[in-house]
């Protein structure tokens, strides 16, 4: 008798997988140094495609205990200093299904709870820009931290149609004034949670 051959292709698995328990691929593990990771998490096959892209920011301490710091990174740098880390997070805002996120700008020393320094980010932006600031609040869109010039350079994005208002512009801070703006937040900040994923940070609002 013939050995029964089992064959299927590529689409059929996909479906099978699909049907099964999923497929998934393996998480991918980026250190940064300082014990901080970018993980990527298990693709699966499926309509919903924020589940084929989500990169967590974990730290992993000296004894092997890895803490998860942000569920959702936006898809930009991130900046290690020592202890010190700086990341962009999508922020979950809308309820209840919060499917709508922004992105935001945290500071973390692990494991203390990261810091959201957007607002004292932006302050210092439109003072030292000669901007409103309410306005800067409500017409940033996106914010890219890379480490320049001894210190912290911030490229800042705005959504406006407003002629005198810029598209993108330039925020560089020394590691002093990132630490006053981290100081400030943990004085006038409060613990919150991202709407979606349940995860607390110290968040300030002006």
């Amino acid at each position: 008798m013939k050995p029964f051959n089992f064959s299927v292709t590529r689409p059929a698995l996909a479906l099978l997988c699909l049907g099964l328990a999923g497929c998934q691929s393996p998480k991918i593990v980026a250190p940064l140094g300082g014990g901080y990771e970018e993980v990527s998490h298990p693709a699966r096959f499926s309509h919903d495609e924020s589940e084929l892209t989500r990169n967590s920011f974990e730290h992993q301490d000296t004894d092997g205990e890895t803490v998860v710091i942000w569920p959702s990174l936006y898809g930009v740098n991130e900046v290690v200093k020592g202890d010190l880390a700086i990341f962009v997070g999508d922020l979950a805002y809308v309820e209840p299904d919060a499917k709508g996120t922004r992105p935001r700008l945290f500071a973390v020393k692990a494991p203390e709870l990261p810091l959201d320094i957007t607002d004292e980010m932006l302050w210092r932006w439109s003072k030292a820009a000669g901007k409103d600031f309410a306005k800067a609040l409500d017409q940033f869109s996106l914010v890219t931290p890379a480490a320049k010039n001894g210190g912290l350079e911030l490229q800042l994005e705005f959504y406006s149609e407003d002629k005198d208002w810029p598209d993108q512009s330039l925020l560089q801070l020394d590691w002093n004034q990132v630490s006053e703006m981290m100081r400030a937040v943990k004085k006038k900040g409060v613990v919150e949670k991202d709407l979606r994923w349940h995860t607390p940070f110290i968040g300030e609002r002006f």
